[in-house]
This record gives structure tokens, sequence and C-alpha cells, in this order.
């Protein structure tokens, strides 16, 4: 069994949300993948935020700037990193932020480096469905068995038709049944956001999955670093 990639969730090692030290830190601790979150301005720039406050698509940048707010931009994060080995996880917070980040990347040069997340409906329609990693229903989690396997069954027969790179599950919506059939329909299997739970995260390792979202990088990398082979990206 193959340890999973880990994927640096924003503000991860205690660092600020959605900043250049995030990324730092994730990088440096060792994961293979660093998440970010992306909105874009009214005139087409797309930042790191989270939140829309304030309402990050009604301003130029200029004037979100001028509301205190200095968030970084795709464009910085993908030039600065481009060169060393880590994927980015874009998680698109609105639909009208696709266009600006196939913009970015494409600049950059890093698609082969750059999996979407979020609000990924027009990535797919602008071509790119391989670089989709698509968020399934939080509602899993609350399923009896036998309508979940239906429904595991139904998502990736929709993801492999939809020829996605793979999907992405709340971790307690994460079950066998769904990593075996994503698998057999050539789907990654991701999951998020993994509290530090060492015998949860090994119930995750041993299920097969292939890259698990948390906060405590350096943690997880002690702990697999003798159990398991190191994954490339």
């Amino acid at each position: 069994m193959q340890y999973p990639k880990l994927i640096a969730h924003t503000g991860c090692e205690s660092t600020s949300y959605n900043s250049l030290a995030s990324c730092e830190a994730g990088i440096k601790a060792g994961a293979s993948i660093i998440e970010v979150d992306v909105r874009v301005t009214k005139d087409h720039v797309a930042v790191l935020l989270h939140d829309d406050q304030p309402p990050v698509s009604r301003l130029n940048y200029e004037q979100l700037l001028g509301s205190g707010e200095e968030p970084e931009t795709l464009n910085r994060i993908l030039t600065r990193f481009s060169q060393l080995p880590a994927a980015f996880n874009l998680d698109l917070k609105t639909e009208q932020a696709a266009q600006a980040a196939i913009a970015e990347v494409t600049a950059t040069s890093t698609w082969s480096k750059v999996w979407f997340t979020g609000a990924t409906r027009l990535i797919a329609e602008f071509g790119y469905p391989g670089h989709v990693i698509w968020n399934l229903p939080d509602e899993l989690s609350e399923l009896d068995e036998a309508t979940y396997r239906e429904q595991a069954e139904e998502l990736c027969r929709r993801a492999a038709e939809a020829k996605f790179g793979g999907i992405n599950v709340q971790y307690e919506g994460c079950r066998p049944h769904m990593v075996q059939q994503a698998h057999l329909h050539g789907l990654q299997v991701w999951i998020y956001t993994l509290p530090y739970d060492l015998e949860l995260f090994y119930t995750y390792v041993n299920m097969g999955v292939d890259a698990i979202t948390v906060y405590e990088v350096t943690k997880y990398v002690h702990a697999g670093r003798d159990k398991y082979p190191c994954p490339t990206i």
C-alpha cells in the first residue's frame, strides 16, 4: 500500500490562509500538493481569498487593495513555485473564477502542476476536464450502506463519463466502495479535510485513497516516512 499524497490545506502549519507563507510552509513540510482558494475581481484578476468580504467580484483589483485587503494573486503564486516539485489544488470559490484561473495557468505554463476543485463546471466546459477533481455531495456521510453504494456507482460513472481526473470527498463521506468504484473507472480519490488523528488517517491509507488534505503536514510526513514509500507527483 502506497502512502497517499498529502495536500497542504491553505493555512497549514499555523500560517495565514491563502498567503505566500502558507504555500512555502506546505512545500517545506513535504506536501505534494498545495491548496489555495481562488476568486476573481471585476477586472479579471485571480486572487487568493476564501470569503467574499468585501465583495471581490464587484471591485477592481486596485479597489480591493484600497479596501484594506492585500490578497496574493494566483499569477504570483504560480510563478513563484512553478519550478518546485509541488502541484497546486486551485479551489474555485465561484464559477466566474474559472476563466481567470485558466488564463493564469496558461500564462505561467503550469498545466502539468494544477488541479481544480470547487466550482469547476466551466473548467470542464472550456476543455480541461482531466484537471478537475470533482467535489461530491457532503450528504454522502448520512446515507445507509445500500443507498451509499448506489450513489457511489452513479457518481463515479458520471465522473468517468465527464472525463474528470478524480473525485473530492469530505472524509466522513468516503467509504471503501467509493474508492473501489473510482479506481475501477480510473479516477483519483481525494479526501478533505482530515484532523490530526493517526488511527483515522491510516483507515483511509488502507482504504487506498490517493490524496488527503490536512493542516498538520509535518506530523503526517513524519508518521509515514518509515512506513510507506513517498509518492511522486
